[in-house]
């Protein structure tokens, strides 16, 4: 097998003609690539070139991480897809992206499904690779670890409130059941886009809002374009740091040690990103959008819809979507 990670020697012509036979991009000797949606001034960004000065640090330059911030390898869910085939190494990866390989996976970011914080990270560290483990290794990707991503909100041109607030709105969603169903059930008319078309689709009128993570949508300038912030809250997402399973086999099992030694440091993220959406709102309301938090009546109305809109999600994902949501109720249970 052709592995992009050890061109070492032979002849440069024929390892290229090789390369461009199976569609692999060859990185350099000893390199690993990791492809990420957020831009290297993100929080993301911060730990990811952690991770990456970790790796070299632990292998002495050996083995080397880097890293392609702000989509430079393609869209998140494009590069997923390659990832599992082995055509890129590793990837930073939301939840949305990794449904698309394992759509249970997506259950997790269903609306208001945790009840607090500190019960989705017990049921993140105890009981998600036994509730998907197999799904991952089929699939074709590890987990190396999980990932906070945040929480979902509104971003929109005109401001909403409640539910009926969204009618008639053509609204961006995330590509995945839970979070256009969930729009769907409120009234909302979704127009499910990738991260990236989303600020050009509200430049040019082709939604008025869009559902966006906090943090990574206000880094990356939402609030430019749709500058009334409502603070729904609706999805908790976790997401995933994954690797090939094609390149995990062929590391040495000293390199895999680096690799997992290095790889908690993406934990800090809680932390860092729980405090940062603060600092963040607070400068977003500085340079002039409106921070739209709820009143408690406001917010049941958004619970209110959730019965419903779980039905239509566990409906439409259909297959193992129940067996899956039924271990994750009982995770949260355990983790209540």
């Amino acid at each position: 097998m052709f592995n992009n990670r050890f061109v070492k020697s032979g002849s440069k012509a024929a390892l290229a003609a090789t390369a461009l036979a199976i569609g692999v991009v060859s990185a350099g000797a000893g390199e690993l690539r990791l492809s990420m949606a957020p831009p290297p001034n993100s929080p993301w960004g911060s730990v990811a070139q952690k991770f990456v000065d970790k790796v070299a640090e632990l292998s002495g330059g050996e083995l080397t991480v880097k890293a392609f911030m702000g989509s430079k390898l393609g869209g998140e869910q494009d590069v997923i897809k390659q990832i599992a085939r082995g055509r890129v190494d590793m990837g930073v990866m939301s939840n949305t992206a990794v449904s698309l390989l394992v759509p249970e996976f997506g259950l997790l970011a269903s609306p208001y499904a945790f009840d607090s914080a500190e019960q989705f990270d017990c049921v993140a560290d105890k009981h998600l690779l036994t509730t998907f483990g197999k799904e991952f290794d089929d699939a074709g990707i590890r987990t190396l670890s999980w990932m906070e991503v945040g929480y979902q909100v509104i971003f929109s041109k005109d401001g909403v409130r409640v539910p009926k607030d969204l009618a008639g709105v053509k609204i961006r969603t995330a590509p995945s059941a839970t979070d256009t169903k969930y729009i769907q059930t409120a009234g909302g008319t979704a127009v499910p886009l990738s991260p990236k078309d989303t600020i050009p689709a509200l430049k040019t009128g082709q939604v008025a809002a869009s559902t966006q993570l906090s943090v990574f949508g206000i880094v990356v300038g939402y609030p430019k374009v749709a500058p009334h912030i409502t603070l729904t809250r609706h999805q908790h997402q976790v997401g995933g740091v994954v690797i090939s399973k094609k390149t995990w086999e062929g590391l040495s099992e000293k390199e895999q040690g680096w690799i997992n030694e290095a790889a908690p440091i993406f934990l800090g993220l809680r932390g860092a990103l729980r405090g940062a959406e603060g600092a963040l709102l607070k400068k977003a309301k500085g340079e002039g959008a409106t921070i739209i938090e709820l009143t408690d009546a406001e917010l049941a109305e958004w619970k209110a819809l959730v019965p419903k809109a779980q039905k239509t999600i566990l409906d439409d994902m259909g297959g193992a979507a129940k067996a899956k949501w039924d271990a994750i109720q009982k995770a949260k249970a355990a983790c209540s």
